[in-house]
């Protein structure tokens, strides 16, 4: 009787130790596999990123260079590899339209672990003549509310357009809805910004202006259009390129300022950022406004606010919410298109992981 209860007490053991052992096997089974997905993750996120680099190569060398790369290592701020990518281009229509695809190896191309792929589409918008020929220009929606605006010129949009149908009264022009003029247009802002660096004003300031600037409203903005009226022929004055580096927020009474606003924020280090002009005042802006952002008029005052000039925005549309009057000047778009010349630049137009 002893020997059988020996006999179960061991089998009992027996029996414990194994399902002991299953759960340990089991645990240490299960934290091995989440070692190796977490370690899986981790390289496939740096292999995006490495692929990503690749991306951002291939866009910095259009249109010029189109020659393809690999076995690029890419590397954190200690100098140490994270990976390799590399990237071809094909040219779709010769110096306007091209797809990049680029690769990220983690650790090396030759022995990878993880790869990701990725195939872009890029172009190279021309600025053609509808850019220059309306009262309001925007890859997105234009808002309207009430009736408190007087317009004189063309809109052309992306997005839609609310009120559908504007009052006679208040727009004399043409509203154009055309979806081909999204993604807005991306200028050559080096360009643009080393210009504003050149135009010294008679307070000894450029026309770069940075975010405290804009909030100090010092210096002021110019309070015209043109920089230089030296020459005897108008067609060859100069225009005030105005850059600025953060959201241009106009509040109270802004007087009278004036030239080719460029407001843009921090687009040369943070290509992606979207920076818009929100005037909550009144008074005059002497010339053209161009935003990656938003456009925007909140209430305008007693007197209202006018533009005589034009505007552009980005994807963020127009938003006109008070009095305001905007009214297209094609001298002034002439002499932005032919004095400053500004160029277009290559863009992203869509991408996705293969």
């Amino acid at each position: 009787m002893l020997k059988n209860k020996r006999g179960i007490l061991l089998i009992a053991v027996f029996m414990v130790i194994a399902v002991v052992s299953i759960l340990l096997g089991a645990f240490l089974f299960r934290n091995v596999w989440d070692t190796k997905n977490a370690v899986r993750y981790k390289q496939s996120i740096i292999a995006l990123h490495c692929a990503e680099a690749g991306l951002d190569k291939a866009i910095a060398k259009l249109p010029t260079d189109v020659m393809a790369e690999s076995n690029v290592a890419l590397t954190d701020n200690n100098n140490q590899t994270l990976g390799e990518y590399a990237h071809a281009i094909a040219i779709l229509e010769m110096g306007k339209r091209w797809r990049v695809e680029s690769w990220g190896y983690v650790p090396d191309q030759g022995q990878p672990q993880a790869v990701v792929h990725l195939e872009a589409y890029i172009s190279k918008k021309d600025l053609p003549d509808s850019f220059w020929d309306n009262a309001i220009y925007t890859s997105g929606n234009v808002r309207i509310n009430g009736v408190a605006f007087d317009i004189n010129g063309d809109i052309l949009y992306a997005g839609s357009l609310l009120p559908a149908i504007l009052d006679e009264d208040c727009f004399t022009g043409t509203a154009t809805n055309d979806t081909s003029i999204s993604p807005f247009i991306k200028l050559d802002y080096d360009y643009l910004r080393a210009i504003a660096a050149t135009q010294i004003k008679p307070d000894g300031s450029d026309n770069i202006y940075t975010a405290a600037e804009i909030v100090s409203k010092f210096p002021p903005l110019p309070a015209s259009f043109w920089f230089d009226q030296s020459d005897p022929n108008p067609a060859n004055w100069i225009p005030n390129v105005v850059y600025v580096e953060t959201d241009l927020v106009l509040n109270g009474n802004i007087g009278t300022i004036g030239g080719f606003l460029v407001v843009v924020g921090d687009v040369i280090s943070e290509p992606d950022e979207t920076t818009s002009t929100t005037i909550n005042g009144n008074g005059h802006i002497d010339g053209c406004v161009y935003s990656t952002g938003e456009f925007r008029v909140n209430g305008g005052g007693e007197t209202g606010l006018s533009v005589l000039g034009g505007a552009w925005s980005g994807s963020d549309g127009v938003r006109i919410n008070g009095s305001v009057d905007i009214g297209y000047h094609k001298p002034y778009m002439d002499s932005i298109r032919y004095i400053i010349n500004p160029s277009s630049t290559v863009q992203l137009i869509s991408w996705r992981k293969l």
